[in-house]
């Protein structure tokens, strides 16, 4: 109770006093096997919480590590915790690990110490106690973790033992501050392989994406940032899409979300917990408008990085570019104007400016927004800038390919900026309907062609989207005069109502209805939310990959089944087969349009 606030033991008036103690307690208690076997199990947590308070001053950490302390502990611990794993509260127990995982969180908070901890095993018992009903318990072991995961070493040690299904099991079920710092220590182990591919197996990914509902901004920081290093795997970065992810990280980038924080970290927590004085955390209420603003700014480059590593996935980007990849764009620009803040707080791992993520991140589906403006005779970026999007070609990942962009960028006006950001605003496509054709409604322009352009609708009081292309009929390819078009558009008109009536095949474009409205022919058929197999192929090109065996045969052997479909049982020859009439979806889904 005296010494209860006090941390620097080793420049206190009675320092050589202290100093006797701190030696006694270690070679005379916790070091003398034979009087803890004798000694009433609350004298052992008495030498504990003494221990504990003399530990705080980093001169008797030091000690601690060269009288032999920190193997004992680990072996006492290892005794305790299994009784407690075993019988439960008994004897002190969770008064005894608290006090433990207290005194070894602190010697892990020194680099030099930490692989001592490692190598007297205590690693193994902490990680044991993730499964302790005490919510104390749990709160020092995940303490404990997170300091000693900061070191490459003990990280790769940590990541050996079965720990993440228990961490999942926390996300999924436990009180908001149990799932802060579990994020955080899984954030720390998902730096090695083998913690990514146990996300995986657990089927981590729902969970994770679950947590980015919440509102406190550390909870998200810490589950973003463990999204970008899993999304590293092909499968993983597609399940997200699958799950949602990339619509749910863009709408906390929007900045819309009324997001909540605290000021705690790792050492106040862990005293706190150790003083039995965790009851709940302290929000933004305590917390100035500049701290959520920059805790926030924090998130949205958590949330930039995530993207980044997103949209190397083809399929990704589309859905990007669908949902709101202009604001996105725009948001980096407005951040650029506040780079000292958002530089500040990107991970360490990703320490780049808004405008280098930019580059690497968004700047992969540059190509598709740029064909998007292209159709609507606009362009998005100054022809300087796109010349060196050009240069550097798509999925580069060295960042110094990009620092002449970046110079480019840091040098633009203000109004240089919002005129770039009206520009990408112009090609939102997911504005409300400007037009409507008989019974739909126009949502976005999908692309030109020879004989006419292609737009996503939504018919009259419904829900689905469709596809409907617009066929000029004045194209000299229907005829010359009045009486061959009429002639051509009858025979498209019959062609189709065949095809809308016999074909059904899982790999064959739907097509529903056709009809004529101011000189125009329009085909209304099924939406494939896809990319192009040209598209595909200019991909791979541009990150010098290539299809594996595996993907190509389950490409070809989709395209025989259709191709077999169409001409064995319906007598239909497709006439324009081309890869950019093969549509690959999701798990490469192929679909023959026309």
């Amino acid at each position: 109770v005296t010494y209860k606030n006090e941390r620097n033991f080793s420049k206190h008036p009675k320092h050589k006093l202290f100093q006797d103690i701190f030696t006694s307690l270690i070679k005379n208690r916790l070091n003398c096997r034979e009087w803890v076997n004798q000694a009433p199990s609350i004298h052992f947590l008495r030498v504990l919480i003494c221990l504990r308070l003399l530990i705080r001053d980093p001169c008797y950490q030091e000690m601690l590590s060269s009288l032999g302390g920190i193997e004992t502990l680990a072996q006492y611990m290892e005794t305790v915790a299994n009784g407690y794993l075993d019988c439960g509260e008994e004897n002190h127990n969770v008064d005894k690990l608290v006090n433990m995982t207290y005194i070894l969180q602190k010697i892990a908070a020194v680099k030099n110490q930490r692989e001592r901890v490692i190598a007297s095993g205590a690693h193994k018992t902490i990680v044991n106690l993730l499964s302790a009903r005490d919510n104390n318990v749990l709160l020092g072991a995940l303490l404990a973790l997170i300091s000693l995961a900061e070191s490459p070493e003990c990280r790769e040690k940590i990541s050996e033992l079965t720990i993440v299904e228990n961490l999942l099991v926390i996300l999924h079920e436990y009180d908001l501050l149990s799932k802060r710092l579990t994020a955080e220590l899984l954030r720390l182990l998902c730096a090695e392989s083998q913690v990514k591919e146990q996300v995986k197996i657990y089927e981590g990914v729902p969970v994770l994406l679950s947590l980015l509902h919440s509102d406190h901004i550390k909870l998200l920081w810490s589950v973003v940032w463990i999204l970008v290093q899993i999304c590293e795997d092909p499968e993983t970065s597609a399940e997200i899409r699958i799950w949602g992810g990339i619509k749910q990280l863009l709408h906390i980038l929007q900045g819309e979300r009324n997001l909540v924080s605290d000021r705690t970290s790792v050492g106040s927590l862990s005293s706190a917990n150790a003083a039995g004085r965790i009851q709940h955390l302290h929000l933004s209420d305590d917390l100035s408008l500049d701290e959520i603003q920059e805790n926030t700014f924090s998130l949205q480059a958590a949330c930039c990085a995530a993207i980044t590593e997103l949209v190397l996935n083809d399929t990704n980007a589309y859905q990007v570019v669908q949902c709101y990849a202009f604001r996105a764009l725009r948001f980096l620009f407005s951040m650029e104007r506040n780079r000292h803040i958002f530089k500040r707080y990107t991970n360490k791992m990703f320490c780049e400016t808004p405008l280098q993520y930019l580059s690497k991140g968004i700047i992969p589906v540059r190509k598709i927004l740029f064909l998007n403006a292209c159709f609507q005779q606009k362009e998005i970026f100054p022809t300087g800038l796109f010349e060196i999007f050009i240069d550097i070609g798509h999925y580069v990942r060295d960042i110094s390919a990009y620092e002449e962009l970046v110079s480019k960028l840091n040098l633009l006006k203000e109004d240089e900026l919002k005129q770039i950001a009206e520009s990408i605003e112009s090609v939102n496509q997911n504005k409300e309907p400007t037009s409507h054709i008989g019974n739909y409604a126009i949502l976005e322009h999908l692309g030109s062609g020879a004989f006419g352009s292609v737009y996503k609708v939504r018919k009259h009081n419904g829900q689905n989207l469709l596809a409907m292309k617009e066929v000029n009929l004045h194209n000299p390819a229907f005829g010359k005069d009045k009486k061959d078009r009429d002639s051509s558009v009858k025979n498209i008109v019959s062609e189709l109502t065949i095809i809308k009536e016999q074909l059904y095949h899982p790999n064959v474009v739907r097509y529903y209805r056709t009809f004529l409205e101011n000189d125009r022919l329009y085909i209304v058929m099924e939406l494939i939310d896809g990319v192009p197999l040209g598209e595909h192929f200019y991909s791979l090109k541009e990150k010098q990959q290539q299809f594996t065996e595996e993907r190509l045969w389950n490409i070809f052997i989709q395209l025989c089944l259709a191709l077999r479909y169409l001409h064995k049982e319906k007598r239909i020859v497709h006439r324009d087969l081309t890869p950019n009439n093969i549509m690959l979806g999701d798990k490469d889904k192929v679909k023959i349009s026309k």
